[in-house]
Protein backbone atom coordinates (compact mmCIF):
# COMPACT_ATOMS: atom_id res chain seq x y z
CA UNK A 1 0.00 0.00 0.00
CA UNK A 2 2.48 2.62 -1.15
CA UNK A 3 0.56 4.53 -3.78
CA UNK A 4 -2.81 6.16 -4.15
CA UNK A 5 -5.05 4.35 -6.65
CA UNK A 6 -5.49 6.21 -9.90
CA UNK A 7 -8.89 6.81 -11.43
CA UNK A 8 -9.36 5.18 -14.81
CA UNK A 9 -11.19 7.60 -17.09
CA UNK A 10 -11.57 5.33 -20.13
CA UNK A 11 -15.35 5.71 -20.06
CA UNK A 12 -18.43 6.15 -17.88
CA UNK A 13 -18.35 2.54 -16.65
CA UNK A 14 -14.98 3.10 -14.97
CA UNK A 15 -16.16 6.32 -13.36
CA UNK A 16 -19.49 4.99 -12.08
CA UNK A 17 -17.83 1.88 -10.67
CA UNK A 18 -15.18 4.02 -8.93
CA UNK A 19 -17.50 6.48 -7.19
CA UNK A 20 -18.20 4.45 -4.01
CA UNK A 21 -14.47 3.86 -3.51
CA UNK A 22 -13.55 7.49 -4.14
CA UNK A 23 -16.15 8.61 -1.59
CA UNK A 24 -15.79 5.72 0.86
CA UNK A 25 -19.49 4.87 0.75
CA UNK A 26 -22.39 4.33 -1.64
CA UNK A 27 -23.63 7.85 -2.42
CA UNK A 28 -27.32 8.62 -2.64
CA UNK A 29 -29.25 11.84 -3.36
CA UNK A 30 -25.96 13.47 -4.26
CA UNK A 31 -24.25 15.67 -6.80
CA UNK A 32 -20.67 14.50 -7.34
CA UNK A 33 -18.08 16.44 -9.32
CA UNK A 34 -14.88 14.63 -10.25
CA UNK A 35 -12.21 17.24 -11.06
CA UNK A 36 -9.02 16.30 -12.90
CA UNK A 37 -5.86 18.13 -13.90
CA UNK A 38 -3.45 16.84 -16.50
CA UNK A 39 -5.28 13.53 -16.55
CA UNK A 40 -4.88 13.01 -12.77
CA UNK A 41 -7.56 13.09 -10.11
CA UNK A 42 -7.57 16.45 -8.33
CA UNK A 43 -10.71 16.27 -6.17
CA UNK A 44 -13.90 14.27 -5.81
CA UNK A 45 -16.50 16.70 -4.54
CA UNK A 46 -19.85 15.50 -3.13
CA UNK A 47 -22.78 17.60 -1.96
CA UNK A 48 -26.38 16.79 -1.18
CA UNK A 49 -28.73 17.46 -4.05
CA UNK A 50 -30.39 20.85 -3.59
CA UNK A 51 -34.09 21.09 -2.85
CA UNK A 52 -36.49 21.16 -5.74
CA UNK A 53 -34.77 23.14 -8.46
CA UNK A 54 -37.38 25.89 -8.64
CA UNK A 55 -36.76 26.66 -4.92
CA UNK A 56 -33.00 27.18 -5.32
CA UNK A 57 -30.93 29.71 -7.25
CA UNK A 58 -29.02 27.10 -9.22
CA UNK A 59 -26.60 29.63 -10.68
CA UNK A 60 -25.50 30.72 -7.20
CA UNK A 61 -25.44 27.08 -6.01
CA UNK A 62 -23.14 26.15 -8.89
CA UNK A 63 -20.86 29.15 -8.42
CA UNK A 64 -20.40 28.39 -4.72
CA UNK A 65 -19.66 24.77 -5.61
CA UNK A 66 -16.88 25.50 -8.13
CA UNK A 67 -15.38 28.65 -6.57
CA UNK A 68 -12.81 26.86 -4.34
CA UNK A 69 -11.28 25.20 -7.43
CA UNK A 70 -10.47 28.50 -9.13
CA UNK A 71 -6.88 28.73 -7.92
CA UNK A 72 -6.10 25.05 -8.53
CA UNK A 73 -6.55 25.03 -12.31
CA UNK A 74 -8.57 21.88 -13.00
CA UNK A 75 -8.88 21.25 -16.73
CA UNK A 76 -11.67 18.65 -16.89
CA UNK A 77 -14.66 17.59 -14.82
CA UNK A 78 -17.32 14.91 -14.83
CA UNK A 79 -20.67 15.70 -13.21
CA UNK A 80 -22.78 12.96 -11.65
CA UNK A 81 -26.30 13.14 -10.24
CA UNK A 82 -27.27 10.19 -8.05
CA UNK A 83 -30.84 9.79 -6.86
CA UNK A 84 -32.17 6.41 -5.75
CA UNK A 85 -29.07 4.42 -4.81
CA UNK A 86 -28.82 0.69 -5.41
CA UNK A 87 -25.31 -0.58 -4.71
CA UNK A 88 -23.20 1.01 -7.45
CA UNK A 89 -20.15 -1.01 -6.39
CA UNK A 90 -21.77 -4.28 -7.43
CA UNK A 91 -24.28 -3.12 -10.02
CA UNK A 92 -22.11 -4.47 -12.81
CA UNK A 93 -22.11 -7.92 -11.27
CA UNK A 94 -25.56 -8.53 -12.71
CA UNK A 95 -25.35 -10.15 -16.11
CA UNK A 96 -26.16 -7.59 -18.77
CA UNK A 97 -28.75 -8.98 -21.13
CA UNK A 98 -30.21 -11.45 -18.64
CA UNK A 99 -33.85 -11.69 -19.62
CA UNK A 100 -35.17 -11.45 -16.07
CA UNK A 101 -32.94 -8.45 -15.28
CA UNK A 102 -33.84 -6.63 -18.48
CA UNK A 103 -37.52 -7.36 -17.97
CA UNK A 104 -37.32 -5.99 -14.44
CA UNK A 105 -35.40 -2.94 -15.64
CA UNK A 106 -37.93 -2.27 -18.37
CA UNK A 107 -40.61 -2.08 -15.72
CA UNK A 108 -38.50 0.33 -13.67
CA UNK A 109 -37.63 2.83 -16.37
CA UNK A 110 -39.07 5.62 -14.21
CA UNK A 111 -37.03 8.80 -14.60
CA UNK A 112 -35.12 7.49 -17.61
CA UNK A 113 -38.30 7.44 -19.72
CA UNK A 114 -39.31 11.01 -19.03
CA UNK A 115 -37.58 12.46 -22.09
CA UNK A 116 -35.01 14.80 -20.56
CA UNK A 117 -33.29 13.37 -17.49
CA UNK A 118 -34.07 14.76 -14.02
CA UNK A 119 -31.91 17.56 -12.63
CA UNK A 120 -31.01 18.80 -16.12
CA UNK A 121 -31.19 22.43 -14.97
CA UNK A 122 -28.72 21.67 -12.17
CA UNK A 123 -26.32 20.03 -14.64
CA UNK A 124 -26.64 23.03 -16.97
CA UNK A 125 -25.86 25.46 -14.14
CA UNK A 126 -22.78 23.54 -12.94
CA UNK A 127 -21.57 23.08 -16.53
CA UNK A 128 -21.80 26.84 -17.10
CA UNK A 129 -19.93 27.58 -13.85
CA UNK A 130 -17.19 25.06 -14.72
CA UNK A 131 -16.87 26.38 -18.26
CA UNK A 132 -16.31 29.88 -16.86
CA UNK A 133 -13.26 28.42 -15.08
CA UNK A 134 -12.02 27.12 -18.47
CA UNK A 135 -12.85 23.58 -17.37
CA UNK A 136 -14.08 21.13 -19.99
CA UNK A 137 -17.01 19.02 -18.79
CA UNK A 138 -16.15 15.64 -20.22
CA UNK A 139 -19.41 13.98 -19.25
CA UNK A 140 -22.49 14.40 -17.10
CA UNK A 141 -24.17 11.26 -15.81
CA UNK A 142 -27.48 10.48 -14.16
CA UNK A 143 -27.64 7.41 -11.87
CA UNK A 144 -30.71 5.82 -10.33
CA UNK A 145 -31.15 2.31 -8.89
CA UNK A 146 -27.75 1.17 -10.10
CA UNK A 147 -28.35 2.18 -13.73
CA UNK A 148 -26.86 5.18 -15.49
CA UNK A 149 -27.26 7.32 -18.56
CA UNK A 150 -25.35 10.34 -19.87
CA UNK A 151 -26.97 13.76 -20.06
CA UNK A 152 -24.74 14.34 -23.08
CA UNK A 153 -25.98 11.30 -24.98
CA UNK A 154 -27.13 12.12 -28.51
CA UNK A 155 -28.69 9.95 -31.19
CA UNK A 156 -29.89 7.43 -28.58
CA UNK A 157 -26.38 6.12 -27.86
CA UNK A 158 -27.60 5.07 -24.39
CA UNK A 159 -30.58 2.73 -23.83
CA UNK A 160 -33.66 4.66 -22.83
CA UNK A 161 -33.74 2.89 -19.46
CA UNK A 162 -30.02 3.39 -18.86
CA UNK A 163 -27.61 0.53 -18.28
CA UNK A 164 -25.54 -1.13 -15.58
CA UNK A 165 -21.76 -1.03 -15.39
CA UNK A 166 -19.94 -3.63 -17.49
CA UNK A 167 -19.28 -6.47 -14.98
CA UNK A 168 -15.71 -6.96 -16.20
CA UNK A 169 -14.96 -3.28 -15.58
CA UNK A 170 -16.75 -3.37 -12.19
CA UNK A 171 -14.62 -6.28 -11.03
CA UNK A 172 -11.42 -4.67 -12.33
CA UNK A 173 -12.14 -1.40 -10.53
CA UNK A 174 -13.01 -3.20 -7.28
CA UNK A 175 -9.77 -5.20 -7.47
CA UNK A 176 -7.61 -2.13 -8.13
CA UNK A 177 -8.97 -0.34 -5.07
CA UNK A 178 -8.83 -3.50 -2.94
CA UNK A 179 -5.10 -3.82 -3.63
CA UNK A 180 -4.66 -0.39 -2.02
CA UNK A 181 -6.86 -1.33 0.94
CA UNK A 182 -9.78 0.87 -0.15
CA UNK A 183 -13.32 -0.37 0.40
CA UNK A 184 -16.79 1.15 0.12
CA UNK A 185 -19.38 0.99 2.88
CA UNK A 186 -23.13 0.88 2.21
CA UNK A 187 -23.80 4.44 3.42
CA UNK A 188 -22.26 7.46 5.09
CA UNK A 189 -23.91 6.38 8.34
CA UNK A 190 -21.91 3.15 8.20
CA UNK A 191 -18.75 5.18 7.65
CA UNK A 192 -19.54 7.33 10.70
CA UNK A 193 -20.01 4.17 12.78
CA UNK A 194 -16.54 2.91 11.80
CA UNK A 195 -14.98 6.05 13.31
CA UNK A 196 -17.05 5.99 16.50
CA UNK A 197 -15.21 5.34 19.80
CA UNK A 198 -14.69 1.80 21.03
CA UNK A 199 -16.12 2.03 24.60
CA UNK A 200 -14.32 -1.06 25.88
CA UNK A 201 -11.03 0.06 24.35
CA UNK A 202 -11.40 3.60 25.72
CA UNK A 203 -11.98 2.22 29.22
CA UNK A 204 -8.84 0.11 28.86
CA UNK A 205 -6.71 3.02 27.63
CA UNK A 206 -7.79 5.73 30.11
CA UNK A 207 -5.80 4.49 33.15
CA UNK A 208 -2.75 3.91 30.93
CA UNK A 209 -2.89 7.55 29.85
CA UNK A 210 -2.98 8.71 33.47
CA UNK A 211 0.09 6.59 34.21
CA UNK A 212 1.86 7.92 31.10
CA UNK A 213 1.17 11.55 32.03
CA UNK A 214 2.60 10.91 35.50
CA UNK A 215 5.71 9.28 34.01
CA UNK A 216 6.30 12.34 31.84
CA UNK A 217 5.89 14.72 34.77
CA UNK A 218 8.35 12.67 36.84
CA UNK A 219 10.87 12.43 34.01
CA UNK A 220 10.84 16.12 33.11
CA UNK A 221 10.66 17.29 36.71
CA UNK A 222 12.36 20.64 37.01
CA UNK A 223 14.48 20.14 33.91
CA UNK A 224 13.10 23.30 32.35
CA UNK A 225 12.79 24.09 28.68
CA UNK A 226 15.83 22.04 27.66
CA UNK A 227 14.24 18.88 29.06
CA UNK A 228 10.94 19.68 27.33
CA UNK A 229 12.65 20.22 23.98
CA UNK A 230 14.56 16.96 24.32
CA UNK A 231 11.32 15.17 25.14
CA UNK A 232 9.69 16.69 22.05
CA UNK A 233 12.51 15.50 19.81
CA UNK A 234 12.19 12.00 21.25
CA UNK A 235 8.41 11.99 20.77
CA UNK A 236 8.60 13.17 17.16
CA UNK A 237 10.99 10.37 16.25
CA UNK A 238 9.00 7.77 18.19
CA UNK A 239 5.58 8.76 16.82
CA UNK A 240 6.81 9.09 13.23
CA UNK A 241 8.37 5.63 13.47
CA UNK A 242 5.14 4.08 14.79
CA UNK A 243 2.61 5.86 12.55
CA UNK A 244 4.68 5.69 9.36
CA UNK A 245 5.98 2.19 10.09
CA UNK A 246 4.31 -1.07 9.16
CA UNK A 247 3.44 -2.52 12.56
CA UNK A 248 0.11 -2.50 14.38
CA UNK A 249 -0.07 -0.22 17.42
CA UNK A 250 0.02 -1.81 20.86
CA UNK A 251 -1.88 -0.19 23.73
CA UNK A 252 1.38 1.38 24.90
CA UNK A 253 2.00 2.74 21.39
CA UNK A 254 -1.53 4.15 21.24
CA UNK A 255 -1.08 5.89 24.58
CA UNK A 256 2.22 7.40 23.41
CA UNK A 257 0.52 8.71 20.25
CA UNK A 258 -2.51 10.15 22.06
CA UNK A 259 -0.41 11.89 24.72
CA UNK A 260 2.35 13.04 22.36
CA UNK A 261 -0.04 14.69 19.92
CA UNK A 262 -1.40 16.91 22.68
CA UNK A 263 1.84 18.88 22.30
CA UNK A 264 1.38 21.24 19.34
CA UNK A 265 5.04 21.15 18.29
CA UNK A 266 5.08 17.37 18.30
CA UNK A 267 1.82 17.34 16.34
CA UNK A 268 2.97 19.83 13.71
CA UNK A 269 6.27 18.05 13.15
CA UNK A 270 4.50 14.70 12.83
CA UNK A 271 2.20 16.27 10.23
CA UNK A 272 5.27 17.23 8.19
CA UNK A 273 6.37 13.57 8.23
CA UNK A 274 2.84 12.38 7.35
CA UNK A 275 2.71 14.76 4.39
CA UNK A 276 5.90 13.13 3.06
CA UNK A 277 4.91 9.54 3.94
CA UNK A 278 4.84 6.96 1.14
CA UNK A 279 2.30 4.62 2.77
CA UNK A 280 -0.42 7.11 3.67
CA UNK A 281 -3.07 4.38 3.73
CA UNK A 282 -1.14 2.53 6.42
CA UNK A 283 -0.66 5.79 8.34
CA UNK A 284 -4.39 6.48 8.18
CA UNK A 285 -5.24 2.96 9.39
CA UNK A 286 -3.04 3.39 12.46
CA UNK A 287 -4.34 6.89 13.22
CA UNK A 288 -7.95 5.71 13.00
CA UNK A 289 -7.27 2.78 15.33
CA UNK A 290 -5.82 5.22 17.88
CA UNK A 291 -8.74 7.60 17.33
CA UNK A 292 -11.28 4.94 18.26
CA UNK A 293 -9.44 4.38 21.55
CA UNK A 294 -9.05 8.07 22.46
CA UNK A 295 -10.79 9.21 25.67
CA UNK A 296 -12.52 12.59 25.84
CA UNK A 297 -9.94 15.35 25.95
CA UNK A 298 -7.52 13.44 23.73
CA UNK A 299 -9.70 13.14 20.63
CA UNK A 300 -9.13 16.48 18.88
CA UNK A 301 -5.39 16.13 18.07
CA UNK A 302 -5.53 12.52 16.80
CA UNK A 303 -8.80 13.15 14.92
CA UNK A 304 -7.37 16.22 13.18
CA UNK A 305 -4.22 14.35 12.14
CA UNK A 306 -6.37 11.49 10.81
CA UNK A 307 -8.54 13.98 8.93
CA UNK A 308 -5.53 15.56 7.25
CA UNK A 309 -4.14 12.22 6.09
CA UNK A 310 -7.59 11.16 4.81
CA UNK A 311 -7.87 14.48 2.98
CA UNK A 312 -4.43 13.98 1.39
CA UNK A 313 -5.70 10.61 0.13
CA UNK A 314 -8.74 12.29 -1.40
CA UNK A 315 -11.01 10.64 1.20
CA UNK A 316 -13.12 13.67 2.01
CA UNK A 317 -15.82 11.59 3.70
CA UNK A 318 -13.52 10.15 6.37
CA UNK A 319 -11.78 13.51 6.71
CA UNK A 320 -15.08 15.29 7.41
CA UNK A 321 -16.22 12.69 9.92
CA UNK A 322 -12.86 12.84 11.75
CA UNK A 323 -13.10 16.65 11.90
CA UNK A 324 -16.60 16.33 13.38
CA UNK A 325 -15.15 14.13 16.12
CA UNK A 326 -12.34 16.63 16.74
CA UNK A 327 -14.72 19.56 17.09
CA UNK A 328 -17.12 17.60 19.28
CA UNK A 329 -14.18 17.03 21.63
CA UNK A 330 -12.89 20.60 21.43
CA UNK A 331 -15.00 23.11 19.44
CA UNK A 332 -12.14 25.66 19.55
CA UNK A 333 -9.36 23.36 18.36
CA UNK A 334 -7.95 25.79 15.79
CA UNK A 335 -6.37 23.33 13.36
CA UNK A 336 -9.57 21.29 13.21
CA UNK A 337 -11.57 24.45 12.54
CA UNK A 338 -9.19 25.42 9.71
CA UNK A 339 -9.17 21.96 8.12
CA UNK A 340 -12.93 21.64 8.48
CA UNK A 341 -13.50 24.95 6.71
CA UNK A 342 -11.10 23.96 3.92
CA UNK A 343 -12.89 20.68 3.32
CA UNK A 344 -16.38 22.15 3.56
CA UNK A 345 -15.71 24.75 0.86
CA UNK A 346 -14.26 22.08 -1.42
CA UNK A 347 -10.56 22.93 -1.41
CA UNK A 348 -8.56 20.09 -3.03
CA UNK A 349 -5.92 18.26 -0.98
CA UNK A 350 -3.29 19.97 -3.14
CA UNK A 351 -3.94 23.11 -1.09
CA UNK A 352 -2.52 21.46 2.04
CA UNK A 353 0.34 19.85 0.10
CA UNK A 354 1.34 23.24 -1.28
CA UNK A 355 1.42 24.78 2.20
CA UNK A 356 3.49 21.94 3.66
CA UNK A 357 5.87 21.93 0.69
CA UNK A 358 6.92 25.45 1.62
CA UNK A 359 7.87 24.40 5.16
CA UNK A 360 10.91 22.57 6.45
CA UNK A 361 10.74 20.05 9.26
CA UNK A 362 12.59 22.56 11.46
CA UNK A 363 9.97 25.21 10.75
CA UNK A 364 7.26 22.80 11.89
CA UNK A 365 9.32 21.85 14.94
CA UNK A 366 9.52 25.57 15.86
CA UNK A 367 12.24 25.39 18.48
CA UNK A 368 12.36 28.37 20.84
CA UNK A 369 15.11 30.90 20.27
CA UNK A 370 18.17 30.32 22.43
CA UNK A 371 18.83 33.26 24.72
CA UNK A 372 22.29 34.75 24.31
CA UNK A 373 24.57 34.83 27.31
CA UNK A 374 25.96 38.33 27.88
CA UNK A 375 25.87 41.23 25.44
CA UNK A 376 25.72 40.49 21.72
CA UNK A 377 28.95 40.64 19.78
CA UNK A 378 29.76 44.02 18.30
Amino acid sequence: MTTQPTLEMHGPDHLVASLPYLLGFEPGESLVVVWTKGGRLLLTQRVDLPAEEHQVDLTEFANVLVRPLKDHDPDEAVLVVIEEVNDLATAGARIVGDSHDEHRAAGEVGAFAAGSLPRSELIDAVTTAATELDVFVRDAIYISRGRFRSYLCVDDCCPVNGRVVDPVIANSVAASFAVSGVSALPSRADLVAVLEPDPIGVTRIEPLIIDREQEIDDALGSGGSAAVEAWRDEQVDHLASMICGGEDLSDADTVAVLVGLCDVRVRDTLLWHLNAAHDRYGCLDRLLIALRLAPNGYVAPIATCAALVAWLLGDGARASIAIDRALNDDPEYSLAVLVGMSISVGLPPAAWKEVMAQLTVEACRARPLVKQEGPPAA
